[in-house]
């Protein structure tokens, strides 16, 4: 593909509250797919970005930090999810999260493959599972579960948990009520809840 005026765009890096942040993008001029981001002084094709040769990143990674993996996360839940691989039928959209939302992100074989966010509780009156994404490619292998069993554990002291409504079907039965099914204490805990979080716009997973 060209590079030229109107195969190239601008993509804000974070949610609209935080500083202004952009990256350039490469995209077919028909159809507003992107295929590359300029970074560095070059252009870096998305799967690139996606992979690291740092050993150490393997598994489900402490609290996204660096410009490097706040990249990454952006790749996966903007572009990624926000335009290759979201079913057709899909209703949800990710918003650009903001600067310093929690975030994780899970690594295999040197590719990060998923992540999951978290709102606490300035933003909710409990912490919240906020968005959860595997890549296509990496589904059916117990990822999501896997995230989902961290944000409980991590929120272990926590008398209540959520997860943002609304949760998607793909999230409902597969991921949370079969997480549930075989994690009996977790059944009190986890709710779908709404902004802000009070317990009339709560509503139980499990029940």
């Amino acid at each position: 593909i060209t590079v030229t005026q109107d195969s190239v765009c601008q993509l804000p890096l974070f949610s609209d509250d935080d500083p202004a942040c952009v990256v350039l993008a490469l995209h077919l001029p028909e159809d507003q797919t992107h295929l590359a981001l300029y970074l560095a002084g070059r252009w870096w094709a998305l799967n690139d970005i996606l992979k690291t040769s740092n050993s150490s990143r393997s598994g489900l990674m402490l609290q996204v930090q660096s410009a490097e993996e706040r990249l990454v996360l952006f790749v996966l839940s903007q572009i990624i999810f926000g335009t290759l691989e979201r079913p057709i039928s899909e209703t949800i959209y990710f918003s650009p999260h903001p600067v310093k939302e929690t975030g994780k992100i899970i690594w295999v074989s040197g590719e990060a493959v998923g992540f999951y966010t978290i709102k606490e509780k300035q933003c909710y009156l409990l912490p919240v599972l906020d968005t959860v994404f595997v890549r296509s490619s990496w589904r059916r292998q117990g990822f999501a579960l896997r995230m989902l069993g961290d944000f409980c554990s991590s929120f272990s002291n926590e008398r209540v948990v959520g997860i943002s409504y609304p949760v998607s079907a793909d999230m409902y039965q597969p991921v949370c009520r079969k997480y549930l099914s075989t994690h009996d204490a977790e059944q009190e805990r986890l709710y779908e809840v709404e902004a802000p979080g009070d317990w009339s716009q709560r509503r139980n997973v499990w029940l």
